[in-house]
């Protein structure tokens, strides 16, 4: 109780409110920290099918709502994802609504009236990308956990890549990052982590940001390491790019780090709760109180003794950064802001290689220009350096 009395305490001396408010301050401030850190998925805008057909000739759905006519490829999950499609380009528009090409229906029967949302996953299995696949487990600190070895056709030696989700999302998120890499003959582990089907249990049942999920990143080098791995690539979507970041800064296999390629990662925690409060219509000051009951653990998370997301900013990722970075963000991005990317890279551009783009939502830069992504993706795993021996 002490720690909350400080946090508002400070507030109501920063001028922030007056003491009057103080309950609701602390219930606001409640509600955004826990929302940052309890498990829910995270869910897209509301899509619903319309109507099926043709047109210019070619198999087609209308689709109405927010985000419909997003330019690119993308799945289509409906009925609480028990149906799934995948949706080309835009063909047309018609009274507010979207025809889009109907690629494939993977799963289920596609019918009128069905609602669901678009998602920038695009594969549902490993086996899809037409390379071997292995199912295993690696051990981590809390117990087994289920990953996919992905082989090249052409592999090179002792080359390996592990690929991290991020917030909310599944495995599956990061095989749009495995073909890239199997191009450059890195072999890939697509891992699951605490909190995922498949993992143990997170603290709490909630996420640490990137931080306790960064064990699990360490645990998975360890587990390459023990397959022949002498150099290690990391590939982070999101907070699984804060995982890869400070399993490069602190994890005990950091030293095989030969890079990070990271999809609109979050690099800046602090701001997206702010950007978040706003969202969510509330003041940003709000998302303050919030990380410091995260940080004195009155919130609880995924990190047994409170987690410090003040101290996940660009200034402490920049400080000890001694590998190269590529990241692929968007300035469009309203979920995760591509600010901390930017800042990242200006602080530390001797090592950081940023691909910004205007318009994509967050997680699609690949699905609006998939060739773009892959060839950068495909020309950083080839260039990197081997890491510096560090005795």
């Amino acid at each position: 109780m002490g720690n909350r009395r400080g946090i508002i305490a400070g507030a109501v001396a920063a001028g922030v409110v007056g003491a009057a408010a103080i309950g609701g301050i602390v219930a606001g401030a409640t509600v955004l920290a826990r929302r940052a850190v309890e498990g829910e998925r995270l869910t897209e805008d509301p899509l619903e099918v319309v109507n099926l057909g043709e047109a210019q000739g070619l198999p087609a759905v209308v689709l109405r709502g927010v985000g419909a006519g997003l330019r690119g490829d993308y799945t289509l999950l409906l009925a609480q994802d028990t149906i799934r499609a995948r949706v080309g380009k835009v063909l047309g528009r018609e009274s507010g609504n979207v025809v889009r090409e109907l690629l494939a229906v993977d799963r289920g029967e596609l019918r009128p009236g069905l609602r669901g949302r678009l998602t920038g996953w695009w594969y549902a299995d490993p086996a899809e990308l037409g390379l071997r696949v292995e199912e295993i487990t690696y051990p981590t600190e809390l117990g087994d956990a289920k990953a996919w070895v992905i082989r090249p056709k052409l592999p090179r030696k002792k080359r390996w890549a592990v690929h991290v989700h991020g917030r909310g999302a599944e495995p599956v998120e990061t095989l749009r990052g495995v073909l890239p890499l199997a191009r450059a003959g890195v072999t890939s582990l697509v891992i699951s982590y605490r909190g995922d089907e498949g993992a143990p249990a997170s603290a709490n049942g909630r996420f640490g940001l990137g931080i306790s999920e960064s064990h699990d990143v360490d645990a998975a080098i360890a587990e390459v390491r023990r397959r022949g791995a002498e150099r290690v690539t990391l590939v982070g979507w999101s907070m699984g790019g804060t995982a890869c970041m400070l399993a490069k800064q602190r994890g005990a296999h950091r030293d095989v780090i030969d890079g990070i390629l990271l999809d609109s990662p979050a690099l800046d925690w602090p701001d997206v709760l702010r950007v978040h409060a706003r969202a969510a219509g509330a003041p940003a000051p709000l998302a303050d109180i919030g990380l410091e009951l995260l940080r004195n653990n009155v919130v609880k998370s995924g990190v047994e003794d409170g987690l410090d997301a003040g101290s996940l900013v660009p200034e402490r990722f920049a400080r000890d950064l001694d590998v190269p970075v590529m990241i692929q963000a968007s300035r469009g991005d309203g979920y995760v802001p591509s600010a901390g990317a930017e800042r990242l890279a200006q602080l530390r551009p001797d090592l950081v290689e940023l691909r910004l783009v205007d318009k994509a939502k967050h997680v699609r830069l690949w699905n609006m220009d998939r060739d773009g992504w892959e060839d950068a993706a495909f020309r950083f795993a080839s260039t990197l350096p081997r890491p510096a021996f560090r005795g």
